[in-house]
Parts: C-alpha cells; sequence; structure tokens
C-alpha cells in the first residue's frame, strides 16, 4: 500500500471524494474530479515528492486508480511499495 503523503497529495486533488471515504485501489479517478489539470497539478506533486518521472511514463492509463499512480510512483528510484 502507498505512503501517507502520497494519499494525502491524492486527495488534494480529487474535490469528489468527501473526506472520510476510503481511498481504494480502483477508485475511478476521473469520477471524482480528476481531470487534465487537476492531473497535470498530480505530476508535480509527485515529481515534488518522489523524483522525476519518465516522460514515457507520463499516460492517461497510468492516473486512471490510485493503484495505476502508486505503480507509477513506486517504481522510481528510493520508493518502496
Amino acid at each position: 500500500m502507498w505512503d501517507q503523503k502520497f494519499e494525502t497529495l491524492l486527495r488534494d486533488r480529487l474535490p469528489g471524494l468527501d473526506a472520510g471515504a476510503p481511498l481504494t485501489e480502483d477508485l475511478p479517478l476521473a469520477a471524482f474530479g480528476l481531470d487534465s489539470m487537476a492531473t497535470v497539478g498530480l505530476i508535480t506533486a509527485i515529481e515534488d515528492v518522489y523524483g522525476q518521472l519518465p516522460d514515457n511514463a507520463v499516460t492517461p492509463a497510468n492516473f486512471t486508480t490510485p493503484g495505476t499512480v502508486w505503480a507509477l510512483v513506486s517504481s522510481l528510484s528510493g520508493t518502496g511499495r
């Protein structure tokens, strides 16, 4: 599972997700407000906290659920699952 930093930065970009609602691995991010602008903000936040994302990894498929985003983040050097 992911760390608290990841959960916080993702929740901050999901206006449709209630504060007490669980952030599950398969939650459809677009359904809870992750649009293209929020995705850009998420990418920037991820890079600020975890390091640079490879350009070829910044694809819509990697930003569909918390699980897909975390898989991408955890693939960065120094980030463990």
